[in-house]
């Protein structure tokens, strides 16, 4: 039988972990377990994954299925399950698309929380086609039954449920009949209507006019009055039925439907038998064995309680009555289809519409070894111009397999037999665990965390049950800094304390033994963790959508999206002998596409290869494995270059070939090659055309319609699956391409039609390109939670995220940077399960930029993504996907430059420089950079060398890296050529200005000095000497002393640029007015420099004496001000200045040897009284002196003169009066006016 059908596993998960609606449902009487407010999720987390009995009954979901609105308005299609000990119903939309005008997407999930257990079959949705609610009624073991009304607002607004308004929203359902009977079964068919069946056999029927109504009940049962007060005393008789600890009456009912008209109820009961009810008056009205056989009164054949029975009713074009199908596992398991007759008027008559005839779904295993119980089925009558279609699931423990069958009604039994094909259960297979190969580069804790953390193979919590039982069995203790580590860092603690590094009697330390024993307890850990995991696996309900002809398949911990296969997939997963039959079968099943192989290689010869080689590289030992899949992925790194003609020969030798393929495995793969006439007649086309189906693709229109955040899931699982196929296929057929090439095709007997370097040239690429594609489906990221509308924004226009990780969702790099740019198409003339798959290859297309960029280009934009976005470490790894180009070396700089590689960086630029500069644009490199370029730096591309460098010297200054700053500033003045004109204007001006701030902040004062000197702009050189005179005297920053500061200063030659000598002369006079305390050496009392000093030695250096004068006697004017003259009986520091002062201007010229200076305060009283004076009086002119060298002279010869008289204790004493500070004021004021009379002042 063949498989047309595969399915995509994944596991459903909340949008954000903030995106979570908890809601507390009471019971009845309104009490609650527990606090509302109580639950602590961290400590839920904990117990649940204690061991496996608490992970199946907290994390698995017990029910679970997928509801379809009758309304077809967004939303319409939702999962739901029930876990946590079967007190939670969890609901999340579940559409895979969206109106891209829909910005408000659906992607809040629904948490009821219930105090009671919810019993097996007691969740039933419902809705109406004209309103945009749902319904859904959840009956408790406590036996109370809830109606919870759902506005579809609510998966999109959290504010629209709240628990404070729990009556608005959910209410229970009142019923006297509750209280005497036990629930066993609940149905819907509308908001309006709802079924009950009870163990006690009977059937409650509530309905109400409006949605807003009250409920009215009526209770159908066919016994006698006597039986039913019999069956409330006794529970237990001759027909009932035992199931755990519940007595069940033979007739209750396992399933229901109404007639289309609401007049029947058609039930499956457990004595085997359909019953149908007339619900006006309640009887009887037909009985049937589910086999439409006679059956003994006390016959005990009934259907297994634990097990759903399944029915459905459908209607047929041109046939007035409706037809009912039923199912039974007697009898190895038939189906029915009954034809109703008669009913309004006449009495109903229930016929098989194929009697004597066995109408059976295939068995997964015809042998009868295992046993596999039937999960539901799902008939879609289609039309008169389309055949019913049929989907049939199959059970045994957590394997499932999928079935469809296609027919006519007109020959329903021979279509029945020849038309039925079967899904591949891929998500129910093994994962395979890595082997141990010895000498290995990784260690093999790396390569099991690798394998347990790729995506998709185990949840967070498998591991963490997993670890759970393995740290209980091994009686290993972590340390309370170890528990608080990553789950990947516990694995690794707990791991390692299994094995240690140890001598074995006198020998050496064994390595070989370690490595042995750590991999054996990794692989033990394996078995735990698969076995918990298989329990994932179980399969919970079949879902079909009619609308859209989409079928789901819900398990126990994900949820299966079915799908047709492609072509490739068509040969892969189907058996040699099946293939014959494909192109007729996959005609007859499929009217939405054609699957042949026109003018190509015939399928039959592309399946016998692919099959050969896949059995072929399946055969390698481990070791073998892992050295051809290093040399093939040693020789892809390699240029292509640096490639030599004898490469193949290379790898067949290098891995040994030869001696690693045994005789046996040698002729198995001559007999699998036997077909298309064995190795010797195998040729390049063959291989080509199996390429050619990877490349297949058609052309798709752009939709109106964007994925929700439940189909990017569906296929992001789904592309890794899709591109881990194809990288099987490829490595299959390159290992059997080498192996033929350097087995048989030697010099001396050359095949003719065979060249592996050709196929060599056309495999590595596509083999690189899913390497590339894999690496990006397997890494995560968090980003913000975006909903893409008519335009989708690109990652560069992302801000950065302030928001907890709570708020941000985790998506694959590939999602994000690749897979959400493809719209998918509306299910309006093909079905949605070629959708999906066609969906897939327009991704791998998009993805693989056949169409749209160049591959190169492509692997480049997706390295400047990860830099933009920050993920350094992940933008390393994925260094190995990266061409030798000119624009890839300059990101791989931009990466260096990042990660703090200076000088790796600076090569990468430099070699980048010429390509980058003078060589043809690469595009839009706004665009290819993933936004880390902006436009004006876009500029400095393919415009010269010159602007190239300094952009370069821009991202150095931009990291403060001043040194290679200085070096490509440097580099761009050099690229310009004396008679070239400037690039864009200022362009020299902007170079020095970034030159000088590189050598200025590397105090490299004479190299920044030069490029100041080369400026020609007055206002940025003023700004420039600032920062250097700033920078040199700074004593928080500066990396010279006093005297080194002054010596640095003054060795810079600034007479030959009068201007800045100016502006460096302006800016100490600047900085010595502002000093406000007299200096010692080259530093003030407060720690600061000595301005005054500087400013004075720097005018001396320049012979500008009467500048230094000025210097003298601003600092003569702070000696005096300060406190210190009191305590300096000698006046040693005003002599000394005062004889600076007279030596200097001694050196002035005669007619200049003077100061023209302010006039200070007489007296302190004088000052006083003359402050309200000058405050009201403004525009009084200031009084000013001459000071000339004789007075000078006169008053260091008063300062000598009292000293002296201090030294022979001629003190003056307070007389009449007068005190010391009178006597200090008259001395003050006698120094003021230097010994001159007070006329005797200019005033200006």
């Amino acid at each position: 039988m063949l498989n047309l059908y595969t399915e995509t596993a994944f596991e459903v998960t909340p949008a954000t972990q903030a995106s979570i609606v908890n809601l507390q449902i009471p019971r009845k009487n309104g009490s609650y377990n527990k606090s509302k407010f109580s639950v602590n999720r961290s400590s839920h987390v904990n117990t649940s994954t204690k061991d496996e009995k608490s992970f199946s009954t907290h994390i698995l979901s017990s029910q679970s299925s997928i509801y379809f609105r009758q309304s077809k308005s967004y939303p319409r299609t939702f999962h739901w399950k029930v876990v946590n000990s079967g007190r939670t119903l969890e609901i999340q939309c579940a559409d895979l698309a969206r109106s891209e005008s829909d910005l408000k997407e659906a992607y809040y999930t629904l948490r009821f929380d219930l105090q009671d257990e919810i019993i097996p079959r007691g969740v039933a949705f419902a809705d109406l086609d004209s309103g945009d609610d749902l319904h859904a009624f959840v009956c408790t073991s406590k036996n109370e039954l809830f109606h919870v009304h759902l506005p579809t607002s609510a998966f999109r607004d959290a504010e629209v449920l709240r628990n404070d308004n729990l009556g608005d929203w959910c209410k229970p359902v009142d019923s006297s009949s509750l209280d005497i009977n036990t629930v066993h079964h609940v149905w819907a068919s509308s908001p309006l209507e709802f079924f009950l069946s009870f163990t006690s056999g009977k059937i409650q029927r509530s309905s109400r006019r409006s949605v807003d109504g009250h409920w009215k009940h009526d209770i159908y049962d066919d016994k006698t009055w006597g039986a039913s007060i019999r069956g409330i005393v006794s529970r237990r008789g001759l027909q009932t039925i035992e199931h755990g600890a519940v007595s069940l009456d033979a007739r209750t009912v396992q399933a229901m439907v109404t007639s289309p008209d609401s007049k029947f109820l058609f039930t499956v009961c457990l004595n085997h038998s359909l019953r149908v009810w007339n619900l006006l008056d309640g009887r009887i009205v037909a009985t049937k064995d589910l086999l439409d056989a006679a059956r003994d009164p006390n016959d005990r054949t009934h259907l297994n309680p634990a097990e759903d029975a399944f029915i459905q009713i459908f209607k047929l074009p041109l046939q007035r009555n409706p037809v009912l199908l039923t199912y039974t596992p007697q009898d190895g398991g038939q189906f029915k289809f009954w034809d109703l007759k008669g009913g309004a008027t006449e009495s109903l008559v229930v016929e098989d519409r194929c009697p004597n005839q066995r109408l059976s779904a295939p068995d997964p295993d015809p042998s009868g070894n295992t046993i596999w119980s039937m999960v539901g089925f799902k008939l879609d009558p289609i039309s008169d111009f389309q055949p019913a279609r049929l989907w049939v699931l199959w059970r045994n423990h957590n394997y499932h397999q999928l079935y469809r069958c296609t027919f006519d009604f007109g020959n329903l039994t021979s279509s029945w037999k020849a038309n039925w094909v079967k899904c591949a259960a891929s998500s129910s297979s093994k994962n395979v665990p890595p082997d141990l190969v010895r000498g290995d580069s990784d260690d093999p804790a790396s390569k099991w965390l690798e394998y347990f953390f790729y995506p998709g193979r185990y949840t967070d919590t498998v591991l963490e049950t997993a670890l759970s039982v393995f740290e209980e069995a091994t009686s290993v203790k972590l340390t309370a800094a170890q528990r608080s580590g990553t789950l990947r860092h516990r694995m690794c603690s707990i791991l390692a304390a299994t094995a240690s590094l140890r001598k074995y009697g006198d020998s050496d330390i064994d390595y070989d033994r370690f490595v042995t024993d750590t991999d054996s307890q990794w692989r033990n850990f394996y078995r735990i963790a698969e076995n918990i995991n298989e329990s994932r696996n179980a399969p919970m309900a079949l879902a079909y959508d009619t609308f859209c002809d989409m079928v789901w398949v819900t398990m126990a911990g994900k949820c299966c999206a079915i799908r047709e296969c492609s072509i490739i997939e068509l040969l892969q997963q189907n058996t040699i002998e099946d293939i014959p039959n494909l192109e007729e079968v996959a005609a007859q099943a499929w009217t939405h596409r054609k699957v042949s192989a026109e003018d190509g290689e015939p399928f039959q010869n592309l399946a016998i290869l692919m099959d050969a080689s896949k059995k072929f590289r399946e055969s390698f030992a481990a070791d073998l494995e892992c050295d051809l899949t290093a040399a093939i992925e040693e020789d892809m790194s390699v240029g292509e270059e640096c490639i030599t003609p004898t490469r193949i020969f290379e790898i067949y030798d290098g891995v040994g070939f030869s001696e690693a393929i045994s005789n046996e495995v040698f002729d198995r793969l001559e007999a699998d090659l036997q077909a298309i006439g064995g190795m010797s007649s195998l040729n390049n086309e063959m291989f080509l055309g199996v390429l050619e189906l990877l490349a297949k693709k058609t052309k798709r229109a752009k939709t109106a319609l964007r994925n929700t955040i439940f189909g990017s899931s569906l296929f992001s699982a789904g592309i890794r699956d899709y591109i881990s196929s194809q990288r099987q296929l490829l490595m299959d057929l390159l290992a059997l391409a080498i192996f033929v090439e350097g087995e048989l095709n030697q010099e001396d007997v050359k095949m003719t039609s065979f060249d592996a370097s050709e196929l060599y040239h056309h495999l590595a690429p596509l083999l690189r390109l899913c390497d590339r594609n894999l690496w990006l489906a397997s890494r995560f990221r968090y980003v913000p939670l975006e909903v893409l509308g008519t335009d989708g924004l690109p990652n560069s226009a992302r801000q950065p995220s302030t928001s907890p990780q709570e708020n941000q969702r985790s998506v694959s790099i590939f999602e994000d940077t690749l897979g959400k740019a493809v719209r998918p198409q509306p299910a309006v003339d093909k079905p949605q399960v070629f959708l999906v798959t066609d969906q897939l290859i327009e991704i791998d297309d998009w993805a693989s930029g056949k169409d749209t960029i160049e591959n190169d280009d492509g692997v480049v934009y997706l390295l400047c993504d990860l830099l933009k976005q920050g993920e350094i470490d992940i933008a390393t790894d994925f260094m190995r996907f990266q061409p030798s180009t000119p624009w890839s070396t300059y990101v791989k700089g931009r990466l260096a430059l990042a990660r703090g590689e200076h000088p790796m960086a600076a090569i990468c630029f430099k070699k980048a420089s010429y390509g980058l500069a003078c060589g043809k644009a690469v595009g839009n490199l706004v665009a290819l950079s993933a936004g880390l370029l902006s436009i004006i730096e876009a500029e400095c591309f393919n415009n010269g060398l010159p602007l190239y460098l300094q952009h370069v010297s821009q991202l150095f200054e931009t990291t403060q890296v001043y040194d290679e700053s200085s070096k490509f500033a440097h580099l761009a003045l050099q690229a310009l050529q004396p008679d070239q004109k400037e690039p864009v204007a200022n362009f020299k001006t902007e170079v020095l200005s970034r030159l000088f701030n590189a050598e200025l902040k590397s105090f490299r004062i004479h190299h920044a000095y030069d490029a100041l000197a080369q400026l020609t702009d007055p206002a940025l050189q003023r700004s420039s000497v600032t920062l250097l005179v700033n920078a040199v005297l700074n004593p928080r920053c500066s990396i010279y002393d006093g005297r080194s500061a002054v010596e640095m200063i003054q060795s810079l030659p600034w007479n030959m640029h009068p201007s800045l000598a100016r502006h460096v002369d302006q800016h100490l006079a600047y900085l010595a007015k502002k000093q406000t305390s007299a200096g010692t050496g080259w530093f003030t009392t407060d720690g600061a420099f000595d301005y005054l000093g500087i400013l004075y030695a720097m005018r001396v250096a320049q012979k500008n004496y009467r500048g230094a004068v000025s210097v003298l006697y601003d600092r003569l004017k702070m000696v005096r001000r300060s406190g210190r003259m009191r305590n300096d009986p000698q006046a040693t520091t005003l002599r000394h200045v005062l004889l600076s002062l007279i030596n200097m201007m001694a050196c002035v010229a005669p007619e200049e040897a003077y100061i023209l200076a302010d006039a200070e305060p007489e007296s302190r009283g004088r000052l006083d009284a003359e402050k309200t004076l000058e405050g009201k009086e403004t525009n009084k002119k200031r009084r000013r002196i001459i000071v000339t060298l004789e007075d000078l002279r006169k008053e260091y010869q008063q300062i000598l003169d009292r000293c002296s008289r201090i030294e022979r204790g001629d003190f003056d004493f307070e007389v009449d009066g007068e005190s010391d500070e009178d006597e200090e004021v008259l001395a003050d004021h006698s120094r003021l006016n230097l010994s001159s009379h007070f006329g005797d002042a200019m005033e200006f």
